[in-house]
């Protein structure tokens, strides 16, 4: 099913999303969303991403090229209650150094970020661990 509403967008560049459609996809107050942005067809997605009651944060984790780094990197997360909810991984050097960017929820996570980060460099080949929180 496919619904259609046209609304202005306001002098600060927001939009309000008819409650129609707020109901037909379950958003509510507080949760967060995910923009997807099609540059070429100037298009703009807008997908329900995670419940309100979410602590997002953006990790990236650089870690040796090694078959198995990943899957170490991310059972130490699941290990610790981090629910991912977003995930991309590439090879920045053929058998040298890979990249995973991930969003994830962390509210349930059963330490700080800082002891997260440091089992993850010393179990998981880590080299680097970077968050960055969403608010």
């Amino acid at each position: 099913m496919r619904m259609t509403e046209i609304v202005r967008v306001d002098s600060r560049g927001r939009i309000t999303m008819p409650s129609s459609i707020r109901e037909a996809i379950r958003l509510s107050e507080g949760m967060y969303v995910m923009l997807i942005a099609d540059l070429d067809k100037k298009e703009l997605r807008i997908a329900p991403f995670a419940d309100p009651d979410a602590k997002l944060v953006e990790l990236s984790i650089t870690f040796s090229d090694v078959p198995g780094a990943l899957a170490k990197a991310a059972n130490i997360l699941a290990d610790h209650g981090v629910d991912l909810l977003s995930s991309e991984s590439r090879t920045l050097r053929r058998g040298k150094s890979a990249e995973w960017i991930i969003v994830a929820d962390v509210s349930r996570c059963e330490c700080t970020l800082k002891e997260l980060e440091k089992k993850i460099v010393a179990e998981a080949t880590a080299e680097d661990v970077q968050f960055r929180s969403y608010a």
